[in-house]
C-alpha cells in the first residue's frame, strides 16, 4: 500500500488503535528521509507518546506529512528543470552535488533544522560510546585524522546549539569529500558511515546548495532581490515590483550567468555574473550571516579565476567590508554618473590570489610545487624533482596566506624518505624546503625527524608547517614544539612577533588547529592530561592566539612581500622520545 493509504488508516477512528499505530509505522517505512529509526525517533519525539495517545499519533503523522509535501514540491520543480535541460540538449543546470542534496540524507520542510539537530545529537551519543574501528596500521593515521577532524566539527556544532562555526564550513566540505571516497570493509565502514551521515546532515542544514539558475527561478530571484533591496535604506525606488520581476525574467537571466543558493529547500540568495563583472549578489535578510554570500562569491571566483570586478554603493558599508575581507581591492570611487540610481559608487577588483597557483608539470604531485611562495619557485622545483617517487597521491591539503602568496600544502605525502647522503648536495635553503615537505609525511617518526631541522626557523613560509603539526595526534611532536618555542609567551620576542604576524593573516587555520587540539585531547590524551588547559597543544594555541591578537592590533611597517629567506636559527634541544 502507498503512503497515502497508510495515512488514511492512521486517521480512521473506526479502526482499532493498534492497527492505526501499525499504519503509522508503515507510513514511515514509505517515507523515511533520515532512515527509519531516526525518522521515527524525531516524529514521536515531537508528538509525544504515540503508543497510547491518539492526539500524539495524529501530531506525528502531521509532522511526517508536512515534510513529505515539502519534498514532493522540491522534486516536482527539480523534474521540471531536468526536463528543460533535456529539451535544450547542450544545457545542464543539474550537477552531481545537487542530486546528492535532493536525494541525500536530510529532512525537508520548515522544521529541517530541528530535525537535523535532534538526529545528529542522537547519532553522536551513539558514536561516542563506540571504540575507534580496528583498521590496518597503514591507513590508520589518515583515518584517525579524518575521524578527529569531522568529530571536532560535529562536537562544535552541537556545543553551539546547532550552529556551524564559520571556520568549519570549508573543513566540513573537504572532510565530506574524503568520507565519500572511503572504500572500507565491514565492520570498519559502519563507524565511518555513521560519521558520514552526521556530516551530511550538518552540511545540508548549515551549508547552502549552490546551483545554476534556470528560467523557472525568475520569481524566486526577484523575491530575493526585492527583500534585500528593501533593507537598503536611502536607495531610490526606480521600478515597481512587477517591473522588477519582468526585468529579472527578460533581461538579467538571459544575459548573465546566475547562481542560486538554496537553504533548507528555499532560495535564499543569488549571484549574477556578466563577463568578469559580478553585477549582483543578494541574500535574503533572514539568511544573512550563514555563509551564503561567501559561497556565491566563491562560485563566481571559480568561474573567473583570472580576476573579478564589481561595483558597490559607497553608502553600503556592510557590503564594502564583506568584499574587502575577501581580498577585493578598491580601485576607484565614482560620483554615481554611471549608475541609474545616481549614487556615489566604489569599484573593486579581485585577483586570483585565493586560487591555487598554476604549477609546473614535475612528474610528482602538483601539491608539492604550490606549497611554497613564488619567490622560492626555482629552488622548490629543484627539490621536488629530486624527491623519490611518491607511492600514493597526497591526501587532502590546507591553505595558508604568507605575504602576497596563498600556499596549498598537502596534509600527507607518501614519498619515501631520501637517503641522508642525498642531502649533502643541497644548499641550506633547499634542505629547509625538503624538511618542510617531509613534516607532512604519513609516518610520525619521519615527521618528527624533519621537524627538528626547521623548528628553530622563523621564516614566514616555514611557520605553517610547524603550526599545522600542533593540531595532530602525536603528542610527542606537540611537546617538541612547545619545548622549542619556550619564548612564544614572551611579548616582543622573535617567536611571538613572527607567529603573531602569520596567524593574524590566517585566523581560519588557527581556529582549525584549536578545534583539532580539543578533539585529539578528548579522544586520546585526556587520561595523561586531565585538564584540557594543561595539554601542550592547548598551551601553544593559547600563546599563539595572544600573539596573533598583538600582531593584529599593531601596525606592521614596510612591505608584506617576502624577502629572500635566511638559514634557520639554532634549534632548542628536543627530547628524543619516539612518537607513538
Amino acid at each position: 500500500m502507498s503512503f497515502g493509504t497508510y495515512a488514511r488508516r492512521v486517521r480512521d477512528r473506526n479502526l482499532p488503535y493498534g492497527a492505526r499505530y501499525s499504519a503509522l509505522r508503515c507510513a514511515v517505512e514509505r517515507y523515511m528521509p533520515l532512515g527509519f529509526n531516526a525518522t521515527w525517533a524525531y516524529i514521536t519525539g515531537r508528538a509525544g507518546n504515540v503508543r497510547t495517545d491518539e492526539a500524539a499519533l495524529i501530531r506525528a503523522l502531521d509532522v511526517l506529512e508536512v515534510s513529505r509535501k515539502a519534498r514532493q514540491a522540491e522534486l516536482a520543480e527539480f523534474a521540471c528543470r531536468r526536463g528543460a535541460d533535456k529539451k535544450q540538449r547542450h544545457s545542464r543546470t543539474v550537477m552531481e552535488e545537487e542530486i546528492r542534496y535532493r536525494y541525500g540524507c536530510r529532512w525537508p520542510g520548515p522544521d529541517a533544522h530541528e530535525a537535523t539537530l535532534r538526529t545528529v545529537t542522537a547519532l553522536w551519543d551513539e558514536h561516542t560510546r563506540l571504540p575507534f574501528p580496528d583498521v590496518p596500521p597503514g591507513p590508520k593515521g589518515g583515518l584517525v585524522e579524518l575521524d578527529t577532524s569531522i568529530a571536532g566539527v560535529i562536537w562544535t556544532y552541537l556545543q553551539r546549539k546547532g550552529n556551524l562555526h564559520p571556520d568549519h564550513r570549508r573543513l566540513l566540505r573537504d572532510c565530506l569529500a574524503d568520507l565519500r571516497g572511503l572504500r572500507l570493509s565491514f565492520p570498519v565502514s559502519s563507524g565511518f558511515f555513521r560519521l558520514r551521515k552526521m556530516a551530511e546532515l550538518i552540511a545540508h542544514d548549515a551549508l547552502p546548495l549552490i546551483r545554476l539558475a534556470w528560467a523557472g527561478d525568475a520569481a524566486h530571484i526577484a523575491e530575493v532581490f526585492l527583500a534585500a533591496r528593501a533593507q537598503m535604506t536611502g536607495l531610490p525606488h526606480l521600478r515597481s515590483d512587477e517591473q522588477t520581476r519582468a526585468w529579472v525574467s527578460d533581461v538579467m537571466l538571459p544575459a548573465s550567468v546566475v547562481w542560486i543558493a538554496e537553504l533548507h529547500g528555499r532560495v535564499a540568495g543569488f549571484a549574477a555574473l556578466r563577463g568578469d563583472l559580478l553585477e549582483h549578489l543578494y541574500v535574503t535578510p533572514d539568511a544573512q550571516g550563514s555563509g551564503i554570500g561567501t559561497a556565491l562569491l566563491d562560485e563566481a571566483k571559480k568561474a573567473r579565476p583570472g580576476g573579478l570586478g564589481l561595483c558597490v554603493f559607497q553608502q553600503n558599508t556592510g557590503a564594502r567590508r564583506f568584499y574587502e575581507r575577501r581580498r577585493f581591492t578598491l580601485m576607484e570611487e565614482g560620483d554615481g554618473s554611471d549608475n541609474e540610481e545616481n549614487l556615489p559608487d566604489a569599484r573593486y577588483r579581485w585577483r586570483g590570489i585565493d586560487e591555487p597557483r598554476q604549477v609546473e608539470p614535475s612528474g610528482l604531485n602538483e601539491s608539492l610545487t604550490c606549497a611554497f611562495p613564488d619567490v622560492l619557485a626555482h629552488d622548490v622545483t629543484a627539490v621536488v624533482n629530486a624527491l623519490p617517487t611518491a607511492r600514493h597521491t597526497p591526501s587532502a591539503s590546507f591553505r595558508a596566506i604568507v605575504g602576497d602568496d596563498s600556499l596549498t600544502i598537502p596534509a600527507r605525502i607518501y614519498n619515501p624518505e631520501p637517503a641522508p647522503e642525498a642531502l649533502g648536495g643541497l644548499s641550506p635553503l633547499r634542505r629547509t624546503i625538503l624538511h618542510c615537505i617531509y613534516t607532512r609525511h604519513h609516518d610520525g617518526y619521519v615527521r618528527r625527524r624533519h621537524l627538528r631541522q626547521i623548528i628553530g626557523s622563523l621564516e614566514p613560509w616555514v611557520l605553517p608547517y610547524i603550526v599545522y603539526l600542533i593540531g595532530e595526534y602525536v603528542v610527542e611532536i606537540v611537546t617538541d614544539i612547545q619545548t622549542s618555542l619556550g619564548d612564544l609567551n614572551t611579548a616582543d620576542s622573535p617567536a611571538h612577533r613572527a607567529f603573531g604576524r602569520f596567524l593574524a593573516d590566517n585566523p581560519g587555520l588557527l581556529a582549525l588547529i584549536d578545534q583539532r587540539v580539543a578533539s585529539y585531547w578528548s579522544c586520546y590524551h585526556r587520561w595523561d592530561f586531565p585538564r584540557l588547559a594543561d595539554y601542550p597543544g592547548r598551551l601553544l594555541v593559547t600563546a599563539m592566539r595572544a600573539a596573533a591578537t598583538s600582531a593584529g592590533s599593531a601596525p606592521v611597517p614596510g612591505s608584506t612581500r617576502l624577502r629572500r629567506p635566511q638559514p634557520p636559527r639554532a634549534a632548542a634541544t628536543i627530547p628524543q622520545t619516539p612518537p607513538s
